[in-house]
C-alpha cells in the first residue's frame, strides 16, 4: 500500500481548542470523528487496537505529545486525526508524561507495510522542532493546522 502521507491528513480530522481531561476522552473524540467522516466502519474495534498498542508502552513521547495508534480491518483508509488540546493533561495514570497536541494515526490491518511507522517516523521528525510544535499549540484556525501538518515530509 503505497500512500502519499498529505492524502492522509484531512481538515475534518482537525479539533482545535478542545478541554480535554483524560486519554480516553481523547480517543473517543477523533475515534468518533473518524466514524462520522466513514474512514472507520467499527469506533470499538479501532479503539480496542489502539488501547491494545497503549498498554504495551504509553505513546506520551514527551514535548506534550501523544500519539496513540492502531491497526484495524475496521480503517477503511489511512488517516491521522489531530487535537489540540485548551489545557496540558496527564496521558497516563502511572506516568507523568503530559499532553496537549495529540495524533491519532489509524491504518488497515490488512497490507499496512508497517504504514503507521512510516507516519510516526515523519511526524515524530518534524515534532523535534520547538518552533513547529509551538505553532501546532498556538494555531487558532483548522486551515493554519492543515498546511502545518500536511508540510511533516518537507
Amino acid at each position: 500500500m503505497d500512500v502519499n502521507l498529505e492524502k492522509v491528513i484531512q481538515k475534518e480530522m482537525i479539533i482545535l481548542n478542545e478541554e480535554v481531561k483524560s486519554k480516553d476522552y481523547a480517543i473517543d473524540l477523533l475515534i468518533n470523528k473518524a466514524e462520522k467522516l466513514k474512514l472507520i466502519s467499527e469506533k470499538e474495534k479501532l479503539k480496542e487496537s489502539v488501547i491494545d498498542r497503549e498498554t504495551i508502552v504509553s505513546t506520551a513521547i514527551g514535548f506534550d505529545i501523544a500519539m496513540p495508534h492502531g491497526k484495524s480491518k475496521t480503517v477503511n483508509q489511512p488517516f491521522i486525526g489531530f487535537l489540540q488540546a485548551s489545557n496540558s493533561f496527564k496521558w497516563s495514570e502511572n506516568q507523568d508524561e503530559m499532553a496537549s497536541l495529540i495524533f491519532l494515526i489509524a491504518v488497515p490491518l490488512e497490507k499496512s507495510n508497517n504504514l503507521h511507522l512510516k507516519f510516526i517516523s515523519s511526524l515524530s521528525k518534524k515534532l523535534l522542532d520547538e518552533d513547529y510544535r509551538n505553532k501546532l499549540k498556538e494555531a487558532n484556525s483548522k486551515q493554519e493546522v492543515f498546511e502545518l501538518l500536511r508540510n511533516i515530509t518537507n
